[in-house]
């Protein structure tokens, strides 16, 4: 059984003028394991697609007129909003484009990562903690059970993309959906290999596979 299959979605947005089609006839197919790049200009519907296979469309304005998306053999197109609430997290998890706007800025980062551990069921406080510093060593940031009190503006872009990274990790989400992720990671030298995008890879196939649109 494939993991993900989107088939024929096609979305459409409401206007004064009537409906006018975004995303139009999009089919994919994912196996466990595997990674694909989504690739367009920018309004070409990458992030309306990822929305979609979320179900986090802005309603009323925005729906699925065709298709349906079918993940581990469940039709995600039009479920109850509580059963999708069920798999988003510790099923699929989106990485947002840009993190200050993703991140709380009057919560430190460790408190948002544990936030979302209790949001799916874990109400031990320690292994919250525990799982928020695995999650932010796991992404490369450095001295992590020090920087779990840091406020999003004390650490540097960079960072706030990779927190963003191991709070989608954080739920043991096998799914990750970064929204153009590579576009706002530092710019300074790097050591072969050490790069954000080698620490994505390094991440999300821990976690299973991505769709990233760039």
């Amino acid at each position: 059984m494939s993991l993900l299959d989107v088939e024929g979605l096609t979305v459409a947005f409401r206007g004064e003028r009537g409906e006018a089609t975004a995303v139009e006839d999009v089919w994919l197919h994912l196996d466990p394991g595997e990674i694909l790049g989504v690739v367009g200009e920018s309004g070409s519907g990458k992030s309306v697609t990822a929305l979609s296979i979320m179900g986090l469309l802005p309603e009323p304005a925005a729906r699925v007129a065709q298709g349906r998306v079918v993940f581990e053999g469940a039709v995600l197109t039009g479920m109850a909003e509580h059963r999708l609430r069920r798999i988003r997290g510790p099923g699929i998890g989106m990485v947002f484009q840009e993190p200050m706007t993703s991140l709380n800025p009057v919560f430190p980062i460790g408190e948002q990562i544990t936030e979302t551990l209790a949001a799916h069921g874990e109400r031990d406080g320690a292994k919250q903690r525990d799982r928020a510093v695995e999650m932010l060593e796991r992404v490369g940031i450095p001295s992590a059970a020090q920087r779990l009190g840091d406020y999003p503006h004390q650490i540097s872009g960079e960072q706030r993309q990779r927190v963003m990274i191991a709070m989608a990790l954080a739920c043991r989400s096998g799914r990750q959906w970064p929204s153009r992720g590579r576009s706002r990671w530092g710019t300074g030298p790097r050591r072969p290999g050490s790069g954000p995008c080698a620490c994505q890879r390094t991440c999300f196939r821990r976690a299973g596979f991505t769709i990233a649109s760039t």
